[in-house]
């Protein structure tokens, strides 16, 4: 798993620029480009002829696209820049295949301040449809970057037994080795009276202390995968609502990242629609990686 180019989409915003220090961090350490993007946009009043207002607006994007490149510049990192016309979300997908970005670096906040980029269109499209890990970062606190520091920069990735939280682990175990960091797999799980067993229909009780064995064992499992291709690997089992334990345990890592995959075992896009991944990027105070598994890796549940 490598990280060559990464892509940052902004909207002359100071909440999106939140992006900057840490794609700029990932790009010096991972030895990748950064390109920042910013879509240009245009409204003509009815019968006018547009070809100004547009020619406007994609001179306004690059003029601030340089501006922010020239600012950053003489840190090691190759910084290009993009400035599609048209439809936010449409042009950010088409640009990520355009220039084969590996990762989008991205903040959770846009320009109106209210969440655009988390509960409006574009986010929503992106994360939903973007082919490569989506990292999002906080608009507040301070700047979140990562540095190489043995031993203490952790991944954190949450599991739920299935195929579809695993995709994340290759991401992690590729940012663990580059950082010299250590990977926490934790699951988290809720109280036996909402078990169920995935082998029947009905559900069965099991008591605390046999769920918490299973949980064990599982990540366990999957830890001895991790340490035998040399990773460092803790696992944490807790009992309990996944985003409360998600977000507590994550606010308690220290330097890191979250990184998970965005479909769970109900084998439905639950990003943004469903409750435990919105907590987590609403309350996380780390940056969070999401994962949209491949098609392949879907199955019936």
């Amino acid at each position: 798993m490598m990280y060559h180019t990464l892509l940052v989409p902004l909207d002359g915003s100071a909440y999106s620029e939140r992006a900057l220090p840490m794609a700029m961090s990932l790009a010096r350490h991972l030895k990748a480009r950064v390109f920042l993007v910013r879509t240009a946009g245009a409204l003509a009043f009815p019968g006018a002829d547009a070809t100004d207002a547009q020619v406007h607006a994609v001179r306004e994007a690059r003029t601030y696209l340089e501006v922010l490149a020239a600012g950053m510049s003489g840190q090691g990192v190759d910084i290009e820049i993009a400035v599609p016309f048209g439809d936010a979300a449409g042009e950010i997908l088409e640009e990520i295949g355009l220039r084969k970005a590996d990762l989008v670096v991205m903040c959770t906040h846009g320009r109106s301040g209210l969440g655009r980029w988390i509960y409006g269109s574009v986010a929503e499209q992106v994360l939903h449809r973007s082919p490569v890990p989506v990292l999002l970062v906080q608009p507040t606190g301070d700047a979140m970057t990562l540095a190489p520091e043995p031993g203490r920069t952790s991944f954190l990735v949450p599991l739920d037994g299935s195929a579809f939280t695993e995709a994340a682990l290759p991401h992690a175990a590729a940012m663990a080795r580059s950082f010299g960091g250590r990977i926490l797999l934790l699951r988290a799980f809720e109280p036996p009276i909402a078990a169920y067993s995935y082998a029947v229909v009905s559900p069965v009780q099991v008591s605390s202390e046999e769920l918490q064995r299973e949980v064990e064992a599982y990540l366990e499992e999957v830890a001895a995968r991790l340490r035998a291709d040399g990773l460092s690997v803790e696992t944490t089992a807790r009992e309990g609502w996944p985003a409360n334990i998600i977000a507590r345990q994550g606010a308690a890592l220290g330097p890191g990242l979250i990184v998970m995959a965005t479909h769970g075992r109900t084998g439905v896009a639950r990003l943004f629609l469903g409750s435990v991944a919105l907590e987590i990027v609403r309350r996380s105070p780390l940056p969070v990686m999401l994962i949209r598994p491949a098609p392949q890796t879907v199955t019936a549940s």
